[in-house]
């Protein structure tokens, strides 16, 4: 029997269930009122201070960067640069990258050929722009950098046997272009000595081919670049075999004998030719001609604004520093008028894998931008699918990797589901997930006992690209896919016949392939060998098609973890691997578990050592030559997800806590549904939880612990149900936020965790911390 809730500001009547005795009663209600008249609605009182807690987070290097892998980073979501030492040419190194600047042979029209039938990574691959070169006049004995994530910029010294220069580099957010500034204290017999500036052009080519050049000994490859002046503009164009070109310029302004600015800029104007010098030199006039404090100004209060629009602080201190660097990340690396985001972001290197890969890379970059509340970097994905998918669905993905593509919808439809904009889920994925589907329904087949199979399909990337009948992987996608098109279409009240047919393919649906380990690749298939990929786990998560809440389907996941993460002693485990298992343990509330996974993640080996977190939080495999970047933002999902879990229509509060974590916060972390949720941790118990509502929609609150939930704030009156012991179902208006406690003496707090000195500033190259080996792919000096 479900016991209504009137739900009135601090101390009024409120989650009581009322004793039967009527004096009882009548004192009770005394006393609430009594109280309602002295209490005035609770607000949160705010203790952050941001420059001081985001400055504990910060990148600092102990030791000269000496190579891609240990570099400190800047970008703006399109481009960026990476900032290391080259030791024995006496540099340092700004190496320069655009997102957006791909091949796109097959493709002479347009900016790429991703989606053109026949296209493959070649013909859209990512290519390198190129490094900029600063040398001091004296021999370098030491660099020292620091990363600052607040203002979003590198400062650093280098350290000569003539004097040290400084520099300052960042990329302003509302400018295409990287600014680097300079002060030298070099001298030499007594008199300024100067230092030097170098262009270094990129080698313009998939990097694929140069990693892998015996695989592709017949490349065709572009034209050399062209490097000119223009007044007192440098230029470097590089035209393209498929047509068009891309263009870097650059100027260098003094503002003394010893000190200047140097401003870059790369355009991409594709399919045009000669457009994109001409963009690339009016960015840079356009900022030369700007006082550098209001670039700087404009640039610091986007990044300021930006971190503000949600915050987690736990006692960990590395965990909160590699969330907060992540976050860093998301920005530097995507934007709502760029590309999506593939694994390399802005920061470019020679790479097996420069582009996007579609079989679990780009469903993992973007979960962390749901929960974190920055959606609005998420709109890029929405336009790959929008502009791409349905040409990548006829022509790449119809076959046997149609899970990839539905696994790929999955993304789109959290993206709405987390605005609570079911109207665009109906009116733009519905459509999509029925191409899926109708694909779907070409890939059953009738058993004997009239249960539907699947065909042989992938499993990525088990053994290969082998297919597997009725592999769990595509199961829990149909299923999903199935199950989320019936509730939106039933919802509307659209395609009725449609959602019929559905609901009897999900009656007879097989089970999923289950043996003594857990769930297996596919009927036939056991998981007999170390794998790196969860695809046969998706069930649970992120899908959720088994139930965490069910004691039986929570038996089955741990059987299925474990046994994942043990057998040949965990050698073909990646990073995914870890922060998958995370999520996994989270969901099905084993805090502990996620935690010790987590803790594996960030400070021990990694399978066998092939894959590497490395001192700036990038991720690699192949021995450190490959960048994949949704690892470590798959890793901030995993954390926020100690904290706030929103499936099942249900918004969950501390759901998976460690019991190590007596005190924890966050603010403003998103929740499907459209809800933005804030809430306090201390003494090992939830204090207060803040929930508002943008749109409107009702909720279910769960807060382990919680018998009573009480309205202290907000700025109108809810209605609210106790529905079960820690559920709370409650009732909103658009725009409507409340604060509720276990009680109505609580007076919430949002304040960081406190973190002893050994636990900030974690990242960076620390001492006596240099790789041994630069760990690139031998490729020749690019000669142009």
């Amino acid at each position: 029997m479900k016991t209504k809730l009137v739900s009135k500001f601090a101390g009024k009547v409120v989650a009581k269930r009322f004793k039967t005795t009527k004096h009882l009663s009548i004192v009770l209600l005394f006393v609430f009122a009594l109280l309602s008249c002295t209490q005035k609605p609770k607000t949160i009182e705010n203790t952050i201070n941001w420059p001081e807690f985001m400055a504990q987070h910060d990148l600092v290097w102990e030791e000269t960067p000496l190579q891609w892998n240990e570099g400190a980073f800047t970008g703006n979501g399109q481009v960026g640069m990476m900032i290391y030492a080259t030791m024995n040419d006496n540099r340092l190194d700004f190496h320069m990258g655009r997102q957006d600047v791909t091949d796109h042979r097959k493709a002479p029209n347009k900016k790429t050929s991703m989606g053109v039938k026949g296209a493959d990574l070649l013909d859209f691959s990512r290519l390198d722009i190129g490094r900029m070169y600063l040398r001091p006049a004296g021999k370098i004995q030491k660099i020292k950098v620091r990363q600052h994530l607040w203002n979003a910029e590198v400062r650093g010294t280098i350290i000569t046997d003539l004097g040290e220069l400084t520099f300052r580099a960042f990329t302003p957010y509302n400018r295409m272009l990287n600014v680097i500034e300079v002060s030298s204290t070099e001298k030499q017999d007594g008199k300024t000595a100067d230092y030097t500036w170098e262009w270094k052009a990129g080698n313009p080519i998939s990097p694929r081919a140069l990693a892998k050049p015996e695989s592709y000994p017949d490349i065709e490859l572009n034209p050399k670049p062209v490097v000119s002046k223009n007044g007192d503009l440098n230029v470097c164009v590089q035209t393209l075999n498929a047509g068009g070109d891309y263009a870097t310029v650059w100027k260098e302004v003094e503002s003394s004998e010893s000190a200047s600015t140097m401003y870059l800029s790369t355009a991409n104007e594709i399919p045009a030719s000669g457009k994109s010098e001409v963009v690339a030199g009016k960015t840079v006039n356009d900022a030369a001609s700007t006082a550098l404090i209001e670039v700087e100004k404009i640039h610091r209060d986007w990044w300021h604004s930006f971190f503000q629009k949600s915050f987690l602080s736990i006692p960990d201190g590395r965990m909160e520093s590699f969330y907060w660097i992540q976050l860093y990340k998301m920005a530097a690396c995507s934007r709502p008028d760029g590309p999506a985001l593939d694994l390399n972001g802005p920061f470019l290197k020679v790479t097996s894998w420069p582009g996007l890969w579609w079989n679990l890379n780009v469903q993992l970059t973007y979960w962390p931008f749901n929960t974190s509340n920055h959606l609005e970097l998420a709109e890029n994905y929405i336009k790959l699918i929008d502009e791409y998918g349905d040409a990548m669905l006829k022509n790449r993905f119809s076959g046997s990797t149609l899970g990839d593509y539905a696994w790929a919808l999955h993304n789109y439809w959290l993206i709405y589901s987390y605005k609570g904009d079911w109207e665009s889920i109906q009116n733009k994925w519905v459509p999509k997930a029925m191409d899926v589907a109708k694909i779907y329904e070409g890939k059953q087949i009738r058993n004997e006992n009239g249960k539907i199979e699947l065909i042989a399909m992938g499993s990525p990337e088990y053994k290969g690209f082998e297919k597997f009948e009725n592999t769990n992987y595509n199961l829990a996608i149909l299923r999903w896919l199935l199950n989320t098109l019936i509730e939106s279409n039933e919802k509307a009240g659209t395609n009725l016949q449609e959602v019929a047919k559905w609901k009897q393919t999900l009656e007879d649906l097989i089970p999923y392939p289950i043996d003594e380990n857990g769930l297996m690749i596919g009927s036939s298939q056991p998981v007999d060998m170390s794998h790196r990929h969860y695809s046969h786990l998706l069930a649970l998560y992120p899908l959720f098609q088994l139930d965490p809440d069910s004691p039986e389907d929570m038996a089955l996941v741990d059987k299925s973890v474990v046994h994942w993460h043990k057998i040949e002693d965990g050698k073909g485990l990646a990073g995914y691997s870890y922060t998958g298992a995370a999520s996994l343990y989270n969901a099905l509330g084993r805090g502990n578990d996620a935690y010790g996974i987590m803790q594996h993640f960030l400070t021990k080996q990694i399978g066998k050592g092939s894959a590497l977190l490395l001192p700036n939080t990038f991720y690699m495999e192949g021995w450190g030559r490959n960048p994949v970047i949704e690892t470590p933002l798959s890793g901030a999902a995993a954390i926020m997800e100690f904290l706030l879990q929103s499936w099942g229509n249900k918004i969950r509060v501390f759901p998976a806590v460690p019991d190590g974590w007596e005190e924890a916060s966050f603010n403003d972390l998103r929740a499907q549904g459209g809800f933005l949720v804030s809430a306090a941790r201390e003494n090992s118990k939830t204090t207060w939880v803040k929930i508002k509502s943008e749109v409107g929609h009702p909720c279910v609150l769960k807060v382990p612990g919680w018998n009573e939930a009480i309205q202290i704030g907000g700025n109108g009156k809810v209605r609210m149900t106790k529905i079960a012991d820690g559920e709370f179902e409650i009732a909103f208006a658009a725009g409507q936020e409340i604060i509720v406690a276990p009680s109505p003496e609580v007076q919430p707090q949002l304040k960081p965790v406190q973190h002893n000195v050994e636990e900030i500033n974690l990242y960076g190259v620390k001492k006596g911390m240099n790789y041994e080996e630069e760990m690139v792919y031998p490729v020749p000096e690019y000669e142009y």
